[in-house]
């Protein structure tokens, strides 16, 4: 999905069993971050993220910056938008 009028990134904080993930996620304009996951993403295996830094669960300590990842999604344990 390109980037443009009708979308928005939004920063999230995704959760996984040994990494935190905090990066930007495009989703509609006039939908909710959540409505997007739902909807728009559901049939989506990977979630495409940029502006990515990763940081270790267990001591909080960052590993690596990268401008593009894609996570599974049957690996993520918690996301959110971060405000």
């Amino acid at each position: 999905m390109a980037l443009g009028a009708m979308n928005k990134r939004t920063r999230v904080v995704i959760l996984t069993g040994a990494f935190i993930i905090k990066g930007d996620v495009t989703v509609p304009t006039n939908m909710r971050f959540s409505d997007a996951l739902n909807r728009f993403l559901k049939d989506l295996q990977f979630l495409a993220i940029v502006d990515v830094e990763t940081f270790d669960s267990r001591t909080g300590s960052m590993l690596e910056k990268r401008d593009f990842m894609l996570v599974n999604k049957e690996q993520i344990i918690a996301i959110a938008p971060i405000d």
